[in-house]
């Protein structure tokens, strides 16, 4: 069976309709929209996007151009990739729009990605619940077991993918992002929050530490990220490029990993729960 649509064409229109690769920021895709950031947003786009064969209509929100495609957004957003570099510094300042606006494309941006890793790991869990209910004895089977921590996985490890969605936005080594964000759902470090929570003072540099933990966190990892995209243009700027590719990550981990669980941690932890326990 052949392709649905020309997916190359529609990428190629699209680029060429919206100023061509020299306008577009950032491209990112979530279920059914392929979302762009324009340096300069030109009226007639929307409407020559619209028409488009492939497009079902475009909507200007949150600071973004969201072209709404539907189930085959995944495909363009792929061909769209391969006409643009995005890797490259900007030589233009991003347009900033409102401080809501920049955090609603920072949330859109962070999570679209894998939120349907989550949805399909928690109809997994909600089929096990139901089975459960129907076969109380399938909970004490090692069947039962290998599903469930597949399950939990994704939640678990959420802060890493984090780190990759979010390394991609601030435009940050994602590589570097995710070994710091896997520092702090670390098993190590989980014992040593334990030990903290138990009772036991351990220090790092003569500082208490907190039995804060970090697996299936949201703010830590996030807020660790946005920081880091900062330390990591100051250490790529002044570090010599014969040794930059060693100790850029070197110098990122080592202050990084310990200013989130000494400070960025802690205090995203106590702004999140503080939220919730509000709202609640």
């Amino acid at each position: 069976m052949g392709k649905v649509r020309d997916y190359q064409q529609l990428a190629h229109s699209i680029l060429e309709a919206v100023g061509g690769e020299d306008n577009v920021i950032s491209a990112v895709r979530c279920a059914t929209r392929l979302r762009l950031v324009l340096k300069r947003s030109d009226s007639s786009a929307k409407e020559t996007v619209s028409a488009l064969p492939g497009v079902i209509t475009v909507v200007e929100s949150g600071g973004q151009f969201q072209v709404v495609i539907g189930q085959h957004v995944g495909e363009v957003h792929q061909e769209f990739m391969k006409l643009v570099d995005l890797e490259q510094p900007e030589t233009e300042e991003a347009p900033k729009g409102t401080v809501l606006n920049r955090i609603i494309a920072t949330m859109s941006a962070v999570f679209a990605p894998f939120v349907y890793i989550l949805a399909a790991a928690g109809i997994l869990q909600g089929t096990l619940i139901l089975t459960t209910l129907a076969f109380p004895a399938f909970a004490k089977t090692g069947t039962y077991e290998v599903f469930s921590f597949i399950s939990w996985a994704p939640f678990t490890f959420l802060p890493i993918f984090i780190a990759i969605t979010a390394a991609n936005h601030f435009k940050v080594n994602a590589f570097i992002a995710v070994a710091c964000s896997a520092a702090l759902v670390s098993p190590t470090w989980a014992d040593i929050a334990a030990r903290i929570t138990a009772g036991e003072s351990i220090t790092f540099l003569g500082i208490a530490l907190s039995g804060t933990t970090y697996t299936s966190s949201v703010l830590p990892p996030l807020f660790l990220v946005w920081i880091l995209s900062y330390v990591e243009r100051f250490l790529n700027k002044t570090i010599h490029e014969v040794i930059r590719p060693l100790f850029v990550p070197f110098f990122s981990m080592v202050l990084m990993v310990p200013l989130t669980i000494l400070l960025i941690g802690p205090i995203t932890t106590l702004g999140a729960e503080g939220i919730a326990n509000g709202y609640n």
